[in-house]
């Protein structure tokens, strides 16, 4: 003990008032992707599309996500040349589209090929269509009793974001009524309560389900709903998913039956003798997905002086059985490809492979022809048609228009770098992208693919970001899908034993009130506070039985998650917790509620007692004499210094844990002073999953945590090499390794919590509130600050109300004149503080905030 604290003290002892100055430059400040990952898959569907198309860096069609087939899809289809082609570049025709332009080269034939997918009809609704996978078990419930069909296969839903999803829209006139039947037979539990499911019927009361108590196992049963189309746009919607804190995630469904009238008995649906009666019968393993269709426009260009033949081929990969069919190539009994003259052989085939031949192309010397690829998933064989030759320019042509005028655009943030602002329009495109609607809410789900789902973590910072984009209404009708996970105690388990998500949960409903500046709201939802903070409370509790815990004081152990698997002694969720509880205070007294503040407050002083004498005990020295605190309690497993450091970045900023005591804020200098020294191509290395991988948005933890203790000059290099970390198709890999040290990726892609910490970043780079003050330009970039050009906010949301911002520089570039208008009346910082370090200047200037604020900014302290 005496010598841990003599450690303490000769270290932190010259530390106090220790800021460090360097920044590590990686080279000029300009997007050029150099650090881009080793292969990449680009999102191409329209705003909240179920089905999540995605083109591969190859220019290949990816089927659905989560089977054994290529990089996990159930499908890849990739034009070629039959000499495979050499890939040269990709990128997007626009940032705020996503069509996708691959170029290849197959030795003297050059070929370009626009991908993208046709923009559907809105709510395109057969009868009924799947809306959250194509994911189906043969053959699962094996029903111990005769039975309809329908119970022996299941549309089956695996856990993603801590929960398991089935979801159908039925088509139904406008505000009508009915009666429908759920048909359920468990074929994996064979007891009780492990799988326990909330079913949800557009229109009825939400119901908690237990097959194997209801029926048991392996036996068919039925159970009714009396739905309504509450919302009068013709659909019902059947949403099934797990009991929050359920041992098991996974969801199923057998069968589907509606009826208007004469509703039979759940016997008579069982048997079978009701596939024939009512208004709809569907075994759930047969419902599709909604129609799309994708196309890949090629131009093939013979750039030599002499004739070719140029012999084009389709790759084939997948897990579904293929078979040429009236010269077009069927996939399975849910996808046909077509081509520009049809299909003509295949020519080589494996077992989850082939090589399909098109008819040969001649090219005179310099000649080019298109040609084109059709792709229908998930077609209605009553309707479906090859496509005419001219089908494919229109429609290009027609999804260009409605990106430019329907796309989620960037305006409100405007800067005068063009690949940060290209960045910018695309993670804002791919957030909505990547949502889903499920039971009638928006969930802004983290991916499309592997994360695709709602995450208190991540759900946490993409709705804040939605926030400050003013998309208020979305943000609070997905906060309603999420409070449907929160535990009947109060708080959040949808991560096993995450209990940092009851911090974030807090952080999340306080940012978000203080962001729109709207009390009623969180005075109507404070009990989801209140739970959060009783659950916080019984977890402290039982921590304080046992002093002879290594957690003692603290929480009982947690799961960590971002590189620290399992149910370990750490900090990570007392630092959320107490970071949670912060802001819980400070919201009791932004609503007048003093008693629930000062009990609160002497909760959170007893807690943070606790944590300040453990962390002490816990500081280890890192072998650039850096010291730091780990994340594991007492550095346990001896984990290396960055791994997992994500809680503790957030706890600095947005959580401000460390700015309460002294010797706090020097142990939060000395552990960013530790992951300083451990950056790679500019990111901190080895923080997550992947042993030495680059975690890409890190870095805005990171660097918010940075700027929060008064190092905003290191924010631009952390910028422009997350930037570079992108693919050229403008988005990211949630990990990646450095460059020279193989190509081992993890996560989802394109990854969007990546891009709303892209957004935070950029946002607060330029704006920050601290308590009751606004800061300007405390992370500005030097180079944006030239000669004629602007930056500007239009409409951001801050706790001060919308904003508009715009800082022109002067065509002499020796001044600038700041316009700054505060949108909603009310609502004024104290003060508006400048930092002038973009310019060279030295002297924070500070000014009193009013409505409207103009004044000029002289570079390098001549004011």
């Amino acid at each position: 003990m005496k010598r841990t604290f003599l450690l303490l003290t000769m270290i932190l002892g010259p530390m106090a008032g220790y800021c460090r100055q360097g920044v590590r430059d990686t080279g000029a400040l300009i997007v050029d992707h150099r650090y881009r990952p080793s292969w990449w898959q680009t999102l191409i569907c329209a705003p909240d599309d179920p089905v999540k198309t995605l083109i591969g860096k190859d220019g290949q069609l990816l089927g659905d996500y989560g089977y054994e087939g290529p990089r996990n899809f159930s499908f890849s289809i990739q034009f070629d040349s039959g000499l495979p082609a050499i890939w040269e570049s990709q990128r997007l025709i626009a940032a705020k589209i996503p069509i996708v332009h691959t170029i290849k080269r197959s030795k003297d034939i050059r070929i370009d090929e626009i991908g993208f997918v046709q923009i559907p009809p809105v709510e395109q609704v057969r009868k009924i269509v799947r809306f959250d996978s194509r994911r189906v078990m043969r053959n699962w419930s094996k029903p111990s009793v005769p039975c309809d069909k329908a119970f022996r296969d299941v549309a089956y839903g695996s856990k993603t974001g801590g929960t398991g999803i089935v979801a159908f829209h039925i088509k139904v006139p406008k505000g009508s009524e009915h009666t429908i039947a759920l048909g359920f037979c468990e074929g994996e539990m064979k007891k009780p309560g492990y799988r326990v499911m909330s079913v949800q019927v557009e229109g009825a009361s939400q119901r908690q389900i237990d097959p194997v108590q209801d029926f048991g196992p392996n036996k068919p049963g039925v159970y009714f709903f009396d739905a309504r189309d509450l919302d009068l746009d013709g659909i019902l919607t059947v949403f099934i998913t797990n009991l929050p804190g359920g041992k098991e995630r996974d969801v199923f469904v057998n069968g589907i039956w509606m009826f208007k009238d004469n509703v039979p008995s759940a016997e008579a649906i069982i048997s079978g003798k009701e596939d024939q009666h009512g208004e709809l019968y569907v075994p759930c393993a047969e419902v599709l997905m909604p129609e799309r269709i994708f196309y890949d426009l090629i131009t093939i260009k013979n750039t030599s002086g002499k004739n070719t033949v140029f012999n084009p081929v389709i790759r084939y990969r997948g897990i579904d059985k293929i078979e040429i069919k009236n010269s077009f190539l069927k996939i399975g009994d849910e996808t046909i490809v077509s081509g520009f003259n049809g299909i003509r052989d295949v020519y080589a085939r494996s077992e989850d492979s082939a090589t399909i031949r098109l008819k040969p192309v001649y090219l005179k010397p310099l000649e080019e022809k298109k040609l084109f690829i059709r792709v229908d998933r998930f077609y209605d064989p009553a309707h479906f048609r090859l496509a005419d030759t001219s089908d494919p320019e229109k429609e290009k042509d027609a999804a260009i228009a409605w990106w430019e005028r329907y796309g989620p655009y960037a305006d409100m943030i405007k800067v005068p770098d063009e690949g940060i602002q290209q960045l910018i329009e695309s993670c804002i495109r791919n957030i909505y992208q990547a949502r889903d609607i499920r039971a009638g809410k928006p969930s802004f789900n983290v991916g499309p693919t592997k994360y695709r789902g709602l995450w208190v973590a991540d759900g946490t910072f993409i709705l804040e970001t939605a926030t400050m984009l003013n998309d208020v209404k979305d943000v609070r009708n997905c906060i309603d899908y999420l409070l449907r996970f929160q535990l009947k105690g109060g708080g959040f388990n949808i991560g096993y034993k995450l209990y940092k998500e009851n911090g974030l949960v807090i952080y999340l409903m306080v940012r978000h009130a203080m962001l729109t500046q709207d009390k009623e709201w969180l005075l109507k939802n404070w009990r989801v506070v209140e739970g959060c903070m009783r659950y916080i409370h019984l977890l402290h509790e039982k921590a304080l039985e046992n002093a002879s815990e290594p957690y003692y004081g603290l929480l009982p152990p947690g799961g960590i998650d971002g590189g620290i698997r399992g149910v370990q002694n750490d900090y990570s969720n007392t630092e959320w917790c107490l970071s949670g509880m912060k802001w819980a205070i400070e919201a009791a007294k932004w609503l007048g509620k003093d008693s629930e503040a000062v009990a609160w407050q002497n909760r959170f002083d007893t807690f943070l007692r606790f944590f300040t004498l453990s962390v002490k005990r816990s500081l280890r020295q890192d072998d650039k004499g850096n010291v730091y605190l780990p994340v594991l309690i007492d550095n346990d497993k001896n984990m290396p210094p960055p791994k997992g450091q994500w809680a503790f970045c957030q706890s600095v900023w947005p959580g401000r844990l460390f700015d309460d005591r002294p010797e706090l804020n020097q142990i939060a200098k000395g552990t960013l002073d530790m992951l300083d020294d451990c950056r790679k191509e500019g990111l901190v290395a080895n923080t997550g999953w992947l042993s030495n991988g680059l975690w890409s948005y890190f870095t805005s933890f990171y660097g918010h945590a940075l700027e929060w203790l008064g190092r905003g000059s290191q924010m631009p290099p952390l910028l422009y090499a997350f930037a570079n970390h992108a693919s050229p198709t403008l988005v990211w890999r949630e990990e990646q390794m450095p460059r020279g040290m193989g190509s081992e990726v993890y996560g989802d892609m394109p990854h969007n919590w990546a891009s709303a910490e892209f957004i935070r970043m950029v946002v607060h780079m330029i704006e920050l509130d601290r308590g009751n003050e606004l800061h300007l330009f405390e992370g500005l970039p030097q180079q944006w600050i030239r000669s004629g050009e602007q930056i500007k906010l239009n409409g951001i949301r801050t706790p001060f109300g919308r904003i508009n911002l715009a800082l022109m520089v002067d065509s002499k570039g020796d001044s600038a004149k700041l316009k700054l208008r505060f949108l909603d009346k009310g609502y004024l910082p104290s003060e508006v503080v400048i930092h002038p370090e973009a310019w060279g200047g030295r002297k924070v200037r500070k000014l009193k905030a009013t409505s409207e604020l103009n004044t000029i900014i002289a570079f390098h302290d001549s004011q």
